[in-house]
Order: C-alpha cells, then structure tokens, then sequence
C-alpha cells in the first residue's frame, strides 16, 4: 500500500522484547480514510539509513510502501522523509 501524510510521532521499539532488535514505530497523520496510522519501520531499513532517527522524522512530511505482515502490522518496505520541517515541535 502505498502511504503519505506526516510523522506525529516516532518511537524505537524492541520487537520482540528481548531479542535486542529495534524497530522505530511512526505514528502518522493525513493518510486517507481505510489507511493505518501506525506503521513500523524494521530493523534493516534503519540499518540502511542512519537518518531514519525519531527526532530526525518527526513532524516531517513522508512516502512509504508498506503492507501487512501476519501479525496485522503495518511494516514499510520503503520510505522517503521530507527534509523540511511540516510541523511545529511540542516547543513551539
């Protein structure tokens, strides 16, 4: 499925719990209706780009291809992060 919108919020998450890999899980917003809000970012993809950071996404524009695993999360195949700021930080 193919997303855009922007990164309200982004986390890095160890999924599984205990197993040492990280995934940066990206809340979303501006996706159409039917679309998820909440899409993970593996393990290879961050190790691909180290500008796939939390601070470094959040709040920015995005486009991502993603689809659903057997769990029923949404995990990004690929993804492109706008260079500019979209949204104000929390201290703005």
């Amino acid at each position: 499925m193919q997303l855009h919108g922007i990164v309200r919020v982004a986390t890095l998450e160890e999924n599984p719990p205990g197993s040492e890999r990280i995934e940066m899980v990206l809340r979303i917003q501006g996706v159409r209706p039917g679309q998820p809000r909440v899409v993970v970012v593996p393990y290879e993809l961050l190790l691909e780009d180290q500008a796939l950071d939390p601070e470094g996404v959040q709040g920015r524009g995005f486009e991502a291809e993603a689809a659903q695993d057997a769990a029923g999360r949404w995990v990004v195949e690929a993804i492109a992060v706008a260079g500019g700021r979209l949204l104000r930080g929390p201290d703005a």
